[in-house]
Parts: structure tokens; sequence; C-alpha cells
């Protein structure tokens, strides 16, 4: 798949959670770093923690945002746990380098 086929993917996903769109351009196809490192530190862990990981698949690693699945898992709700579910049956990365 190219970058533009999994970004396309990914804001699919992103719909799922429409309150976490505003972190991300899709037009310039960029994410807004500073507002969603902000957000992370501002909101419930379950908010945090599904931030965190959109912010993962959408620079193909966790080290920026400290992605951690059981962590993230124990402070889900239901349709945050889904979104997890569904990627992790066919994950994708939107950084081109995450290969």
């Amino acid at each position: 798949m190219t970058n533009q086929e999994n970004e396309k993917r990914f804001f699919n996903m992103l719909s799922a959670a429409p309150e976490l769109k505003q972190y991300w351009d899709e037009a310039e196809g960029v994410a807004k770093i500073k507002s969603i490192q902000i957000a992370i530190d501002r909101n419930s862990k379950g908010s945090a923690a599904l931030l965190n990981f959109f912010g993962s698949v959408w620079f193909g690693n966790s080290e920026m945002f400290k992605f951690d699945f059981i962590k993230a898992v124990k402070s889900m709700e239901g349709r945050d746990r889904k979104i997890l579910r569904r990627w992790l049956a066919d994950p994708f990365f939107c950084d081109e380098w995450a290969k």
C-alpha cells in the first residue's frame, strides 16, 4: 500500500473518534503534534490512550507517544477498544518509513 492509501485508512479509522479529528489536518496530511501532546496531558486516561494510539499509527512507532497496549486497554471503554481491535486485525502505518 502507498502512504496515501494508508492515510485514507487512517482518516477513515479516525472518523470513529470524531472528537480527535481536530488534531490532524486531513487536507494537508499532517498531525498537529503540539496540540496532541497538550491534549494527552489534559485528557482522561482513556482519551489520552486513544490519542496516543492514533499518534503511534500516524508516525509508525510508539516512541513519540509512549503508547502501551496493556495500559491503553485497561483505561479504554468499548468504542475505543473496538477501534484497536479493528486496527490489530489489519495493521497499517502512515509514516512511509515505518515498514
